[in-house]
């Protein structure tokens, strides 16, 4: 199965794990998002669609900042959990379904956001209907979050891989080692005249499939900014975090738990914790 389908078969799962996905999931750096915000001018009476909301956790800071929010998820368990996260009084209305299958207004949108959703979206059609909501010269601004290579953590996060690797490795083929900040962030210019390229090298260069040769027509002005993070987590939050992924979920109960008590010796081995340092990364591009 190629990378570019495998992924987009597994993105509904979530919603079997709407609760413990709140519970472990980090949220978006506000100052990532105020800088997208600022990049779009966009004010209170600015009209958003956010697509894949998820439990809301960006929805809620787009909403505190006072955008009218359109937030798209095909997860109705999800989207409960956002519902109570926004409050009543939110100006946010949820619509349940596909990206591709809601019918929302072309052209009524100051901006569109998604945060570490977009890659569950079909590219031949997300990245141009997309587009078609914005008014010309509206934003496109994703976020998502990604590990980056360390001194500290490349030990422990190769045997992780090598666990994967033993355990399951159809699917470890399709996972690429660690890249340094640095690395990811020099790639971004060469693929900076197509928003899905630059998406697609961010997002694990390749591994999604993202790449549409359209959108080079369809967005300009593509800039990307980040915020780092370091945190230890121990086994017992590794697990956690990974029971909330698309990988755990599609696998069958035993061997999900064989592969589990395998990171949790492995987190044993390296003392109790491991460290990891993420990159939340944001990209911004306009609507031609």
């Amino acid at each position: 199965m190629p990378p570019a389908e495998w992924p987009r078969r597994y993105g509904q799962l979530f919603d079997q794990a709407a609760e413990e996905y709140d519970k472990v999931r980090p949220t978006y750096p506000p100052a990532l998002v105020d800088l997208a915000i600022e990049r779009g001018g966009l004010g209170s009476a600015s009209r958003v669609v956010e697509v894949g909301c998820g439990t809301g956790k960006l929805t809620e800071l787009l909403a505190e900042r006072g955008l009218q929010v359109d937030a798209v998820d095909p997860g109705p368990n999800m989207i409960d959990v956002a519902r109570r996260r926004v409050g009543q009084d939110a100006s946010v209305e949820f619509h349940v379904g596909r990206f591709e299958d809601v019918e929302l207004p072309l052209g009524a949108f100051d901006a569109a956001f998604s945060a570490t959703a977009f890659h569950w979206v079909e590219p031949k059609v997300g990245w141009r209907k997309a587009a078609l909501l914005l008014e010309p010269g509206g934003l496109l601004a994703l976020l998502t979050h990604i590990v980056v290579r360390d001194e500290e953590s490349a030990a422990a996060h190769e045997a992780l891989l090598d666990v994967l690797r033993e355990h399951e490795p159809q699917l470890a083929r399709f996972w690429h080692e660690v890249r340094q900040l640095d690395t990811v962030l020099a790639g971004v210019p060469a693929r900076s005249g197509n928003a899905s390229a630059t998406w697609d090298w961010v997002m694990n260069d390749g591994q999604h499939g993202l790449k549409v040769e359209e959108a080079a027509d369809l967005f300009e002005d593509v800039q990307v900014a980040t915020e780092t993070r370091t945190v230890r987590e121990t086994a017992d939050e590794l697990v956690e975090h990974f029971r909330t992924t698309s990988l755990c979920q599609q696998l069958e109960p035993a061997r999900r738990e064989a592969l589990l008590a395998a990171d949790r010796r492995v987190v044993e081995e390296f003392g109790g914790t491991i460290s990891s340092t993420f990159a939340a990364v944001l990209m911004t591009a306009r609507r031609q």
